[in-house]
């Protein structure tokens, strides 16, 4: 079985993914990394993990920590990892470009 991690997969474009792989890659354990801000939900979630509960994971983390990142990564076996983890409201970014520079640009 592989290892897929997602990160930002609590955000609309991740939990869409999220379903897609659970469905089509019945091989596949999915564990999404999300640190569940105004972007990602884990209720966008709760029908794949109950559904998918032997081949679905969540772990709540910034992508920003990188000794966080590596813990999720070991602990899981992770094989791979796809990054939806984003900042991605324009409003937001003009109020405060820093939290926005942190995670889009060094958190990846």
């Amino acid at each position: 079985m592989k290892n897929i991690m997602v990160t930002g997969g609590a955000g609309f474009i991740g939990c869409n993914f999220v379903r897609h792989m659970l469905h089509a890659y019945p091989d596949y354990h999915i564990v999404v990394y999300d640190k569940l801000t105004y972007a990602g939900r884990r209720e966008n979630l709760a029908d794949v993990a109950d559904a998918f509960a032997d081949r679905f994971t969540f772990v709540e983390g910034d992508i920003c920590s990188a000794s966080q990142v590596e813990r999720a990564i070991d602990e899981n076996n992770v094989d791979a990892i796809v990054n939806f983890a984003a900042e991605t409201h324009v409003d937001r970014s003009i109020m405060n470009p820093d939290a926005f520079i942190q995670t889009d640009v060094y958190g990846t």
